[in-house]
């Protein structure tokens, strides 16, 4: 959904038996990368992807789970009839509702951070994109850089001296390949030295009003621990001055991936009141996706009610609480 977070197996059971609201819902949705393996068969572990409804609370819809029980039951039925005739054995997930793919930026970290979990070696694609953060071969040579190789070493921070390395090339590397770095970090927590290598870029692309390279480098910053200094430059990224595109894609990023920032009641103020110079439909779907966030609902109303926000908020509010009543 919003990162790729492990949810231990109680969390799991508590979700399905609904005695705990899905913790990173999006767009009304849980989604679940699920990983099976064979006992001492880790290195032939398959995945499902599945996506199911949430309710307004934020609660597992079971009519769907049960709609994906009975379809998995029934493809299992009949790939057990196929292998007694000796026919082809079908992927009934492939055609599944429930089924989804993630991008393939995101399928390169689920697969290395499984491969992690699982103790499992990192891909072919590691040793060079090692070599490339090195410096010895030049860091305009980036094209032939895989994004599993990134996603590999992006996992493996803690290993090989890697968070050092990273952090000494983020210094020096063009934006095209920092970008692709920065959307891996957005799933682990990045800390010391190369917290603070990402904050010198974060504050170089604010000074050039470089907005894609902001917001690339505010979901690398996402997942780290220091939230006081985080929520400074996302206040400082919400005064610039974007395009509307630009600032569409920063609203959604900190909703997205700085959900936790928003539980400050001043942050959420103000991002309320830039989101309110948006469109009606996009502010409806930012603010709707929020309040399904665990402690956001009631932040949000609360923030509804300042008697400080602007003409233009309280209209945009209006319509979209007329819309839940509706």
């Amino acid at each position: 959904g919003r990162k790729i977070t492990p949810l231990s197996n109680q969390q799991f059971q508590d979700i399905e038996n609904q005695k705990a609201v899905y913790p990173f819902p999006l767009q009304q949705k849980a989604w679940l990368g699920l990983l099976f393996w064979e006992e001492g068969e880790q290195d032939q572990a398959f995945i499902w992807f599945l996506q199911f409804p949430l309710d307004e609370f934020g609660l597992l819809q079971l009519a769907a789970r049960d709609a994906f029980l009975i379809e998995l039951l029934e493809q299992t039925g009949k790939n057990i009839q196929a292998k007694q005739k000796g026919d082809r054995v079908l992927d009934g997930l492939n055609e599944s509702p429930f089924a989804f793919k993630p991008r393939e930026d995101r399928l390169a970290m689920f697969h290395a951070l499984a491969n992690k979990t699982l103790g499992l070696d990192a891909s072919r694609y590691y040793d060079s994109v090692r070599d490339y953060l090195s410096g010895d071969m030049g860091f305009d040579q980036w094209r032939f850089l895989g994004l599993q190789g990134i996603a590999d070493v992006v996992a493996r921070l803690d290993n090989d001296n890697n968070a050092l390395l990273l952090a000494g090339a983020i210094r020096e590397m063009p934006d095209a390949p920092l970008e692709s770095f920065a959307h891996a970090l957005e799933h682990v927590r990045p800390s010391g030295g190369l917290f603070a290598a990402l904050l010198k870029r974060f504050k170089k692309a604010l000074e050039a009003d470089d907005e894609r390279m902001l917001i690339a480098l505010l979901r690398a910053l996402s997942g780290a621990d220091s939230g006081a200094e985080r929520l400074r430059f996302i206040h400082a990224a919400l005064d610039a001055s974007f395009s509307t595109p630009g600032e569409i894609e920063l609203l959604a990023t900190i909703s997205g991936r700085c959900w936790k920032d928003l539980e400050s009641p001043q942050l959420l103020e103000c991002f309320i009141e830039k989101l309110a110079f948006q469109d009606q439909t996009v502010f409806n779907a930012i603010v709707a996706d929020l309040m399904m966030m665990p402690n956001m609902r009631e932040a949000i109303l609360k923030a509804m009610r300042h008697p400080g926000r602007s003409e233009n908020t309280r209209e945009k509010l209006g319509v979209f609480l007329q819309g839940l009543k509706g």
